[in-house]
């Protein structure tokens, strides 16, 4: 399911007041019952209608950048991290080599079929001999 925008804050103001005023979730229109739900949820518990921070920090690299590191790599296996980082860059994501090794490790591992799946590896030492 695709993310949407955050309501404003008038509008979750407004669900807060019309629910106050005694309408059910699903009476409250324009927006999803489910999303209605979860404003006055989170209006019950934290008394407030505004942006909450969130749990951890934004990734660095975007769902789409790690579609393109994993491509290249899948291509050209040897590409230098150096080459990817640049690749990125041109791409306006700000990166060094440090945020690499864990897309460059699924991505080559994904490619290369001789380079063998760590959990599968690990569930058949767990399990014991054969």
């Amino acid at each position: 399911m695709a993310k949407t925008k955050e309501l404003s804050k008038d509008t979750r103001n407004n669900i807060v007041d019309l629910h106050q005023a005694g309408k059910t979730e699903s009476a409250i229109g324009g927006v999803k019952k489910s999303t209605v739900g979860a404003i006055i949820r989170k209006w019950k518990t934290y008394k407030t209608t505004d942006n909450l921070p969130r749990s951890r920090a934004p990734r660095k690299i975007s769902p789409r950048g790690v579609k393109m590191i994993t491509r290249t790599v899948s291509k050209n296996p040897r590409t230098t991290w150096a080459d990817l980082v640049n690749d990125l860059q041109r791409a306006e994501t700000k990166v060094t080599i440090y945020h690499l090794p864990s897309v460059t490790h699924y991505a080559a591992r994904d490619s290369n079929p001789a380079v063998p799946d760590v959990s599968a590896c690990l569930s058949q030492y767990m399990s014991g001999p054969v």
